[in-house]
């Protein structure tokens, strides 16, 4: 089942599911006076109302003693009977979970300690299989044992538990997923934490086998310490919370979405990049299309700025404008473009055709509609951007001029 810990008031569109490894439940995550040490110190500093936390708990147990007579008897008392379950089925539960308990979640974070890390692998891996993509857009193991783990392959020896099978280095289950992992294309973003103190789960199993470089976040944690946290300093804290914050803000970098329409009240006619077209005589059309432009520029560029990008993250971006302009005007001077519509037409559909080439931006949510306004923003205060050939500084502060007196 997942049980929600943490629903804020206001609906987010993300959610962190923890799952409990081997012989694990809620008591990993939540003690029993009620404290989260790992929650509570990653999800601080307004984190924690940007996401909602829940928990995948299952049935896992060491030795189950007579479990057909313990399943008659909870029968009897009119209790769930449950039963070890192998990782596939119990991959299978979480993607039931997840569809029915988290459907109003654009975002799923699966976080895994140890076997629920395996757990969370073989559902991504067969969500992605069955959808072609995953609503897991992070994944995080906690001293998972990616290729298994030494003591499961003496336990399986001793005990019959379908789950220290799978938990066998050489286990079908261990090669399956490193095989289908290592092939998928499609994997969401991923972390690998290890405790190098780990004497259940090596160093060399820590961290999955994967088809792209990935930097393992290492401790000084055994297996369990690692997700007990003596306080706030402690480096896995730090790792989950920058690596969940940077998550956090790429993604709503990305979900910028100016939804209010803009109407033209005027309140752009004084701006220099619009007495700079009106100047050169551009239809009326073109002017309003470009106030538009620079009206969702100026937003998209602030909402940016306000979630920390630094606006000089951009500079590179407004030169590459800049550069594909200059070509055009160039050949507004050789007479390809006829007139200053025409260069204006021109250097839009420009703008438009190297969007995702030579203006490819690492901010998905700067198309070519802004970038043309980032045009318009730089025509406002560089005295190298004109739409007519004949137009300059002097002519512009004369063109002020009879503006004002109109």
């Amino acid at each position: 089942m997942i049980k929600i810990i943490h629903e804020n008031p206001e609906k987010v569109n993300t959610i962190v599911i923890f799952i409990h490894g081997f012989i694990g439940g809620e008591e990993t995550w939540v003690k029993e006076n009620g404290s989260k040490p790992l929650i509570d110190y990653v999800f601080t500093d307004g984190l924690e109302k940007k996401v909602d936390i829940g928990l995948f708990l299952y049935h896992t147990k060491l030795l189950e003693f007579f479990p057909k007579i313990s399943r008659i008897a909870k029968f009897l008392e009119k209790k769930k009977a449950t039963k070890n379950l192998p990782i596939e089925s119990l991959s299978d539960l979480l993607s039931t979970q997840l569809k029915y308990r988290c459907t109003n979640y654009e975002n799923i974070i699966l976080i895994g300690h140890s076997m629920g890390g395996l757990i969370a692998k073989r559902f991504i891996l067969n969500d992605i299989k069955q959808h072609s993509s995953s609503k897991v857009k992070l994944y995080i193991s906690l001293a998972t044992p990616h290729s298994g783990s030494d003591l499961a392959t003496y336990g399986k020896n001793i005990i019959s538990n379908c789950q220290v099978k799978d938990l066998a280095p050489l286990s079908n289950n261990i090669n399956s997923l490193n095989q289908e992992w290592v092939q998928c294309k499609s994997l969401p973003q991923r972390f690998y934490a290890q405790g190098l103190s780990d004497d259940i789960v090596p160093k060399i199993s820590g961290v999955s086998f994967d088809r792209d470089k990935i930097e393992p976040i290492y401790s000084d944690d055994d297996h369990f310490t690692i997700i007990i946290p003596d306080n706030e300093d402690d480096v896995i804290v730090h790792a989950l919370r920058k690596e969940l914050g940077d998550f956090i803000k790429n993604k709503e970098i990305q979900e910028i979405e100016n939804k209010e329409t803009f109407v033209d009240e005027g309140q752009y006619d004084e701006e220099k990049f619009v007495l700079k077209l009106l100047m050169a005589d551009v239809h009326d059309n073109l002017v309003g299309n470009s106030k538009q432009a620079f009206y969702s520029a100026e937003f998209t560029v602030r909402k940016l700025n306000r979630l920390g990008v630094d606006v000089k993250e951009l500079t590179s971006l407004y030169e590459k404008v800049k550069e594909l302009f200059m070509l055009e005007f160039g050949d507004l001077l050789n007479g390809t473009h006829k007139n200053s519509d025409a260069l204006v037409t021109a250097i839009h559909r420009k703008i438009i055709n190297e969007d995702k080439n030579h203006l490819k931006s690492l901010y998905t949510s700067l198309q070519s509609f802004q970038k043309f306004g980032m045009l318009q923003q730089l025509a406002s205060i560089d005295d190298d951007i004109w739409w007519a050939k004949d137009n300059n500084i002097s002519s512009l502060e004369e063109f002020e001029i009879q503006i004002k007196q109109k």
